[in-house]
């Protein structure tokens, strides 16, 4: 028991300090990490998908498309490139269409419907944060802040959980989520909001940073139980094997995915107002 929490500990604190290095270091180092990672969690999802019955996607074809559909937009927002590039990944859509005539698979609508959800829930959130990276100013500084507050609540609501938890949550998806975990993830995005207001990371109001962080954290809550739907309806305890005693890829960004695209809204509208 020890052993498993010291390699969670030392696998997670490891996964957190080269996260936020290459987020803070530069463009280059983000990219190559980001890009890694849509192409191995679209990897994960898809391997995952097609275990189910009648289910069969071509799994280099998808995650090509997610790698593509990221390239694409960090060179359009870092590298300033024409929007045009963009219309690349429409491409991807006819592509996958056109692939299932000749396959003659059982369930081919299913397959071209996996295809393109693959990319809405792995690519696509993975993207929206890139695009919240190349705001010049805090875009970093926001990302950063996006993952902390997300880290620090999933911390908060497994303590809280495991010290205080009675009362279930949502039992039929997860069955160890309570509504004190929930408190306690809550109570720690707000903290970290405004540990973040007193150092002036960014320099937004606290109504603002709070606002932030309870947004964050109720996309990221739901984006957890939406991961667990997922693989409860799959019979899967974790989604792959991606870091030693945190399981998959999908396992550790489930939150992050889910709540990318609130975090790209609330940019936008700092941005423009």
């Amino acid at each position: 028991m020890i052993k498993n929490l010291v390699t969670r500990f030392l696998s997670g604190a490891l996964f957190v300090a080269a996260m936020i290095g290459c987020i803070w270091m530069s463009d280059f180092y983000f990219g190559v990490l980001f890009l890694l990672l849509v192409i191995f969690g679209m990897r994960e999802f898809y391997l995952l998908v097609n275990k189910e019955v009648n289910v069969s996607i071509l799994v280099p074809l998808a995650v090509v498309e997610g790698a593509l559909l990221f390239s694409t937009v960090f060179y359009v927002f870092f590298c300033e490139g024409d929007y045009a590039w963009l219309t690349l990944n429409f491409i991807y859509v006819s592509v996958v269409m056109i692939v299932e005539l000749f396959r003659q698979k059982p369930k081919p609508l299913l397959n071209i419907s996996l295809s393109l959800l693959g990319v809405l829930y792995v690519a696509l959130p993975f993207s929206l944060m890139a695009i919240v990276e190349s705001y010049s100013g805090w875009g970093v500084k926001l990302l950063i802040s996006f993952f902390i507050i997300i880290w620090a609540s999933d911390t908060g609501a497994y303590l809280c959980g495991v010290l205080f938890g009675k009362h279930k949550m949502f039992e039929r998806i997860s069955p160890k989520k309570t509504w004190e975990g929930f408190g306690g993830g809550l109570l720690f995005a707000v903290l970290s909001a405004t540990i973040f207001y007193y150092t002036n990371f960014i320099p937004f109001t606290w109504i603002s940073w709070v606002g932030i962080s309870v947004l964050i954290f109720v996309f990221g809550v739901l984006g957890d139980l939406v991961e667990s739907m997922m693989k409860r309806s799959l019979g899967v305890k974790d989604s792959g094997v991606f870091l030693p005693g945190h399981g998959g890829l999908l396992d550790r960004f489930d939150s992050a995915l889910i709540a990318a695209p609130a975090l790209c809204m609330v940019a936008f509208l700092l941005l423009n107002c």
